[in-house]
């Protein structure tokens, strides 16, 4: 297309012009996202990120396109959809590399790396974060340093679990956020302090390194850190039994519904604002129309009327379906979260009531016999104590044991079994057969593992106490389901007056319900009792 000379000056100021407004307007875009995610607006700011994409997308600047992948890959990671956010950032990279913008490269890579810690995936998420490690020491770029030693050492104690490099890699971020002076990453290398702390089982430390982040947040009023703060301060004191726990969770579930509802209010103004929008486009046409074609005037407008009516009634449906449909999710996950807590504690208080309760009682009862003068009598009674005490601890240590394990193998399980079978019978004449054939270790949850492990205690506990057997056998075979056999070739006993002679075999059947698990026992008195357990 030729141009005329005269209108040559005037189209070189349009086209400037529009480059300037265009720069602007990304800007803006950005600005506004930024804005828009301090607030918690993860979803809008991500359409936000969206639009300047589609935008810097027209100019075929590798590094604009480059970074407006990276802006839409981090909303991604925010929404909760890694894999989502990990592809983007790899656009991104492609970019980057075809174009050698260096100056993105050491970003690129800690997105990357970051996404594959998320993922879980260490061989990867070392590989991309040391290569923006080793770009960012030829720098004194402290801010991004004190980042990325975070971000290494995050994935040294949540998936390595190597507490040596993690604590050399804190140290690091804490050196180069002090040099940084840039208050978020000191906050952020202090939450990897209370993560390895909470990985060493330094509860409180870890409570404390919280609670400091937390204070810092609220004042910045950075919505995404208090609730991951309150979160990781609320499981902290769950686990170290402070009912405190169940006062952060509650301020937890409050912030994040006050987010929800003023996304939602948001949503809703947005609504109007289109509705209001469309229906002067639609008027206008209307009106075109009724030029156009007179004869049909009143069709038309009844026609747009009733589209219109319609339109309201489906929006107003649509709005308070969603809300109901919401508010009903929500206190679905609340009832669940409590149910959850509240399930936890009677586990953990029924435990340690029926392993360790009678136990003390009995230590307590027995100590006014250590001062009688019959030194036998009262050696017998200190002989008990001492049994009696060892008894709580061990029983302690499993209830602890399962409790910090979230997940029980069928070998941890058997282990814990042989050792505790070997114990009780080491001071008799009884024969202990055990066999076992795992080809599939089943992980099991803490509470089902130790429900298990209990029931198969109670069973030795009576095979001891009654069944005078010569040989007590135990069978582990673990495939597609778990198989625990118990037997002994004792004197038995009748079914119908098994729970009158004390044996508790209700016990037995109320951990086993509880815990899906199916119970057959069989016995006859002179024949011996065969347990089998079915997971």
């Amino acid at each position: 297309m030729q141009i005329p000379i005269k209108y040559l000056g005037a189209f070189i100021l349009s086209v400037f012009f529009q480059t300037v407004v265009c720069q602007k307007s990304i800007k803006d875009f950005y600005a506004v996202s930024n804005e828009q995610f301090n607030t918690g607006k993860y979803v809008e700011a991500l359409n936000t990120n969206l639009e300047a994409l589609k935008i810097v997308e027209r100019t075929n600047s590798c590094l604009d396109i480059a970074y407006g992948n990276m802006q839409v890959g981090r909303m991604y990671y925010y929404l909760k959809d890694k894999r989502l956010a990990l592809n983007t950032f790899f656009v991104a990279k492609k970019y980057i590399d075809s174009c050698g913008i260096d100056s993105l490269k050491h970003k690129v890579y800690h997105n990357i790396g970051a996404m594959y810690v998320e993922l879980g995936k260490a061989d990867s998420a070392l590989l991309y974060l040391n290569k923006s490690l080793t770009i960012l020491s030829l720098t004194k770029r402290y801010t991004e340093l004190a980042r990325i030693n975070s971000v290494i050492a995050d994935l040294h104690i949540s998936i390595t679990f190597n507490i040596k490099e993690a604590e050399k890699f804190v140290c690091q971020a804490e050196k180069f956020a002090e040099l940084s002076g840039d208050m978020k990453e000191t906050i952020f290398a202090k939450i990897k302090r209370g993560g390895l702390y909470r990985r060493q089982n330094l509860l409180n430390k870890a409570f404390v390194c919280y609670g400091e982040a937390l204070q810092s947040y609220e004042k910045m009023n950075y919505i995404e850190g208090r609730l991951y703060m309150l979160k990781s301060s609320a499981d902290v004191l769950a686990l170290n039994g402070n009912p405190q726990a169940l006062h952060y969770y509650n301020r937890f579930y409050a912030l994040k519904d006050s987010v929800f509802k003023a996304e939602t209010a948001s949503k809703i103004a947005e609504y109007k604002t289109l509705y209001s929008t469309e229906k002067k486009e639609k008027e206008n046409k209307l009106l075109q129309q009724q030029n156009m074609l007179q004869q049909s005037k009143i069709q038309s407008r009844n026609i747009a009327i009733v589209g219109l009516l319609v339109g309201v009634l489906m929006i107003i449906i649509f709005l308070f379906w969603r809300v109901s449909v919401v508010n009903l999710k929500k206190k679905q996950r609340e009832l669940e979260a409590t149910q959850l807590l509240q399930k936890e504690k009677e586990r953990i208080s029924r435990d340690l009531h029926d392993n360790v309760g009678g136990q003390l009682s009995y230590v307590l009862y027995s100590i006014e016999g250590v001062n009688i003068d019959n030194k036998e009598k009262r050696f017998e009674v200190v002989s008990d104590i001492s049994e009696s005490v060892r008894s709580v601890i061990s029983n302690l240590r499993e209830t602890i044991w399962a409790i910090n394990d979230e997940a029980i193998s069928v070998n941890d399980l058997s282990d814990k079994l042989k050792v505790y079978v070997r114990t009780m019978f080491r001071n008799t004449q009884t024969k202990i057969v055990f066999s076992e054939r795992i080809e599939n270790n089943i992980q099991l949850n803490s509470f089902a593992g130790l429900n298990l492990y209990r029931i198969c205690q109670e069973i030795v506990n009576n095979a001891f106490k009654h069944a005078k057997a010569t040989e007590f056998s135990i069978k582990i075979i673990s495939e597609e389901r778990i198989v625990i056999t118990l037997s002994d070739n004792g004197i038995g006993f009748k079914l119908n007056e098994f729970t009158e002679n004390g044996f508790g075999l209700s016990n037995i059947q109320n951990r086993a319900a509880e815990t899906n698990i199916s119970l057959d026992v069989k016995a006859m008195p002179g024949n011996g009792t065969i347990y089998k357990l079915i997971v």
